[in-house]
């Protein structure tokens, strides 16, 4: 691997919630300063109750929970104590979603992404059944579209949207600039927000950055840096992104 010319240790983390918490914490612990930043603010969709209740009744044969803010602002609606087999991308919501909606999530093992879930052997033939996905306004359609092609009826229940936050603080950017070496980016909005916001000032420091995203996907809309300087985790986990920023440090120290 290429070891990067920036020497900075600290880590800008692109995600909602700007206040520190457990991960961000054990990274400090682990000898990283972290900054925390959202170009995203997460928002509530208004409820029409008539939809929620035929929701509610409405037989499933499989409810998918795409995120932590689905599976959070469906609870806050009342959709509990609905029958079905729950699925999550990944194991952070799945377990977030079992305890807020009282019912096991199934999720991918390895790779956290809705192609992980489309793997699983119990979505490969759908012939007649009736599907939900439960997530925000907007997004990829790769999940609904492979769900019908394989038999299903498919339905959206979107109980959030994503709204951008406008960045007017050029003294936070120059202290990234001098401080941070590695970049961890989750979702394409949060990078596509960010990356527009960015003066022209800031395009060498993002060129020589580590880049940590959970996909492929991700990484090819990173229009920055070497390939070796982007690691692809395969999971938006904690304990993942985790693992690959420790690695990442003893790499480059």
């Amino acid at each position: 691997m290429t070891v990067n010319p920036i020497t900075h240790k600290a880590v800008l983390l692109l995600r909602p919630g700007n206040t520190p918490d457990a991960f961000t914490q054990r990274l400090e612990e682990a000898g990283k300063e972290c900054f925390v930043h959202s170009f995203i603010e997460i928002e509530p969709l208004p409820v029409n109750k008539r939809q929620l209740t035929d929701l509610k009744q409405q037989h499933w044969d499989g409810i998918v929970i795409v995120s932590k803010n689905a599976a959070h602002y469906a609870a806050k609606a009342g959709f509990t104590g609905v029958p079905s087999n729950y699925y999550a991308v990944g194991p952070g919501t799945a377990s977030f979603a079992a305890k807020l909606l009282n019912t096991p999530v199934s999720c991918p093992t390895l790779i956290h992404q809705s192609e992980g879930l489309l793997d699983l052997s119990e979505l490969q033939k759908l012939e007649q059944q009736n599907w939900l996905i439960i997530r925000g306004e907007g997004g990829r359609e790769l999940l609904a579209d492979s769900l019908r092609a394989r038999g299903a009826s498919v339905d959206y229940w979107e109980v959030y949207r994503r709204k951008q936050l406008t960045m007017n603080n050029p003294e936070l950017v120059q202290q990234w600039i001098k401080s941070v070496g590695t970049i961890v980016v989750t979702s394409a909005e949060q990078l596509g927000y960010f990356l527009s916001s960015m003066p022209h000032s800031a395009l060498t420091w993002l060129d020589n950055c580590q880049w940590i995203v959970p996909s492929h996907r991700l990484k090819g809309l990173i229009p920055f840096g070497q390939s070796d300087n982007i690691k692809v985790t395969g999971s938006a986990a904690d304990a993942i992104l985790m693992n690959a920023l420790i690695a990442d440090g003893k790499t480059h120290d």
